[in-house]
């Protein structure tokens, strides 16, 4: 592992700065732009493309069977008033998917590539991969970069969903967190370039939604305007049990036509963990998959070690980390200890000399297009996570 790492002294501050993105470079986080450069074989590249091309396609698969079985909507962690606008949305909505990104252990040093979740819904990570990383490279002067066409296949994506309607009017939300605020700014960004009409980034609390006259927002002070697109960077799984007024309202202008969300409601099932078990069970076996079940004692080996993980978490929070199944190793604190959980059996992770763990991460827009890297020591990934920009070898 450590023969593929390079130093990467020369930092892109100046660069993040005049881009708006110092955040990722200074304060708390001004170590976390790693300062070496990971390599990867254009095979294991290659790899890792095409894991994520066949992991949405498999997915998507078992989404589809779960919303006819009211026992697997409930495995999800979704409740069963959700129902209605799910099934709308998979019938009226399927292709309306915009971005995410699967986190991926193995696929270095010629471990196998297994798929840990996919981040379906409001994933991160978009203008350190899209912005950051190819500067990271071009100031160490890497000669080949990774694969990484994020930003002029998201703008592709973007004109081909407002080819759907004239007018393209785009409201670009999100919670008011910094980092958030950032990713919707970058995808807010690609909806310009991609030519449309007008776009606006918001707190969620500046947004009226009104289920009679539409989404509105105020570009201006006492300018009102209204929009056919909300792309939200808060997630489905938050809606519908912290806020289910939202979900009521959304329901009634979605399937009304007046909104337009992406991505839409269908993609509360992939975000879900949940349908990692299902998917198991419908592809006993599959190579990219690990062994997943809702009771450890349904893992083919559990004393080999699994991680049991809340169906809707985020970041690590309320992860546990069992190396024999018997007990905890390592344990992560947050705010989703009431959800239900999967229990995943242990993956391989390539490791440095350190001991310090890296996982790969490949963005689907909704075909693969970009991949990244983050790496931490400890079993549990987390906020704490370094993001590592991604180089080649040799030419692809």
């Amino acid at each position: 592992m450590d023969d593929r790492l390079i130093d990467a002294p020369e930092r892109p501050n100046r660069f993040a700065r005049k881009r708006g993105l110092d955040f990722f470079t200074t304060g708390d986080n001004h170590d976390y732009l790693a300062d070496e450069i990971l390599l990867l074989e254009p095979g294991e590249a290659d790899a890792a493309l095409a894991a994520g091309d066949t992991a949405y396609d498999l997915l998507r698969n078992t989404a589809r069977r779960c919303l006819t079985d009211p026992r697997r909507l409930a495995g999800l962690g979704i409740p069963d008033w959700c129902r209605p606008l799910l099934e709308w949305s998979v019938e009226n909505e399927w292709d309306d998917f915009l971005f995410g990104r699967f986190d991926l252990a193995g696929g270095l040093d010629g471990l196998p590539l297994k798929v840990l979740e996919f981040n379906a819904d409001t994933c991160s990570l978009l203008p350190e991969t899209g912005i950051l990383q190819p500067e990271v490279l071009k100031k160490n002067k890497v000669k080949y970069p990774a694969p990484n066409n994020l930003a002029s296949s998201l703008e592709a994506r973007l004109r081909e969903i407002g080819a759907a309607r004239k007018g393209t009017h785009g409201l670009f939300a999100h919670l008011g967190y910094p980092e958030d605020e950032l990713n919707v700014g970058f995808l807010a960004d690609r909806a310009s370039a991609a030519g449309w009409k007008q776009v606006l980034t918001a707190a969620l609390p500046e947004a009226t939604f009104d289920p009679d006259n539409g989404l509105a927002a105020d570009p201006k002070p006492e300018r009102t305007q209204r929009y056919y697109y909300l792309f939200k960077f808060f997630p489905w799984d938050w809606i519908a049990l912290e806020e289910s007024a939202l979900w009521e309202m959304l329901e009634e202008m979605i399937v009304n036509h007046f909104v337009r969300v992406v991505n839409p409601a269908w993609t509360m099932l992939l975000q879900s963990k949940g349908l990692l078990a299902y998917a198991w069970q419908d592809n006993p076996g599959h190579p990219l998959l690990l062994p997943t079940a809702f009771d450890p004692a349904d893992l083919p080996n559990p004393r080999s070690g699994y991680v049991r993980k809340p169906v809707f978490g985020r970041n690590g929070e309320n992860v546990m980390v069992s190396l024999d199944g018997r007990r905890s190793d390592a344990t992560h604190g947050g705010d989703y200890g009431d959800l239900p959980v999967i229990y995943q059996q242990l993956a391989p992770f390539a490791n440095d000399r350190e001991g310090i763990r890296y996982q790969l991460g490949t963005f689907v827009t909704p075909r693969a297009s970009a991949l990244s890297c983050r790496r931490q020591d400890g079993l549990i990934l987390d906020d704490d996570a370094e993001f590592v920009s991604l180089g080649l070898t040799s030419c692809r």
